[in-house]
C-alpha cells in the first residue's frame, strides 16, 4: 500500500489510539522503528522510515526489537 491509511483505520490495524496516529501521519511524530515495522505488517503502509529495507532486514530488525503496546509493557 503505497498511499497511507486513514488515522482511524491506522489506529485499529496497529492498535494504537486515534491520536497518535493522526501525529504521525501529519508528520508532526514519526513512529520508533518497532512501530514503523508493525505498521507495515498491519496496514502494509511502509513508513519513511523504513526506507529501502528488504524483508529480511524488516525480519531481523522486529526480531531484534519486537513492538510492544504501552499497555503491555512493564512499568
Amino acid at each position: 500500500m503505497e498511499t497511507p491509511p486513514k488515522y482511524d483505520e491506522l489506529a485499529k490495524s496497529a492498535d494504537i489510539s486515534l491520536s497518535y496516529a493522526n501525529e504521525l501521519l501529519s508528520g508532526k511524530r514519526q513512529p520508533s522503528l518497532a512501530l514503523a515495522i508493525h505498521i507495515f505488517r498491519s496496514t502494509g503502509w511502509r513508513h519513511d522510515l523504513l526506507g529501502g529495507l528488504n524483508d529480511e532486514a524488516l525480519d531481523l530488525l522486529e526480531s531484534l526489537e519486537p513492538w510492544v503496546p504501552s499497555r503491555d509493557r512493564a512499568a
